[in-house]
């Protein structure tokens, strides 16, 4: 079976291996949802990120964006609630051991009336309750797992930043020498563990130390706003 997401069109399925497709877009918001990003946990739930409207209104939802939880293999999605005023969900990430245990990527909310932090959320109930892990970057973009290693978690993101993890997502250690911007996916390279791959979105690939480069300067990542 597959599910591939289509932004702007929502999630579609096939169980021939492709030679047919219908769209499973029940429970999503809008008639034409921008499906972002599928995760599938290992108790066979599908989690959708939906991605929120663009700051000029060009594209995304007439909604915020958000996250969709699917137990019958698309067929019905329901909203999985986050924080409020979360509306930047970004990327997914669950646990291959504990499916309850789940890390979501995500911008931060800019008005200071409703203003929320970004980052990477972790919750350990399958979205029930979330609380703040990494806060020291608000415009966290993606966030992945090891699989080799479930413990150790990578994440990158707008400010030229990288992140990892070795205790489950609980302390977050900034990868030095990253200096690319808008980093967009992260993935621990399948032939060296010591090695990561970081896609940016201008469309460039950078290959390096999964620790980084400890003689590099600590980069500068988002201020923090003071109230």
């Amino acid at each position: 079976v597959l599910f591939p997401a289509a932004f702007g069109r929502g999630v579609f399925k096939s169980s021939d291996g492709g030679a047919t497709w219908a769209l499973k877009n029940r429970g999503l918001p809008g008639k034409e949802p921008f499906a972002w990003r599928l995760t599938l946990a290992r108790n066979g739930t599908l989690y959708l990120v939906v991605a929120r409207r663009s700051e000029d209104g060009s594209y995304g939802n007439d909604q915020d964006g958000g996250l969709y939880r699917s137990a019958d293999g698309a067929e019905s999605w329901e909203k999985v609630p986050l924080p409020e005023g979360l509306n930047g969900p970004n990327g997914l990430a669950a646990d291959p051991r504990d499916p309850k245990r789940l890390y979501l990527a995500a911008w931060g909310r800019r008005a200071p009336s409703t203003a929320v932090m970004g980052g990477i959320w972790l919750s350990t109930d399958a979205g029930k309750s979330w609380r703040n892990v990494l806060d020291r970057d608000q415009h966290v973009y993606d966030v992945t797992i090891d699989p080799r290693d479930p413990k150790v978690l990578y994440a990158c993101g707008f400010e030229s930043s990288a992140w990892r993890s070795s205790d489950r997502g609980l302390t977050w250690q900034r990868i030095r020498g990253y200096n690319f911007k808008w980093g967009h996916r992260v993935f621990a390279d399948p032939a060296d563990r010591s090695k990561i791959y970081v896609t940016t979105y201008g469309g460039s690939v950078w290959h390096g130390p999964a620790t980084g480069d400890p003689n590099a300067a600590e980069d500068i990542v988002t201020p923090q706003v003071a109230h």
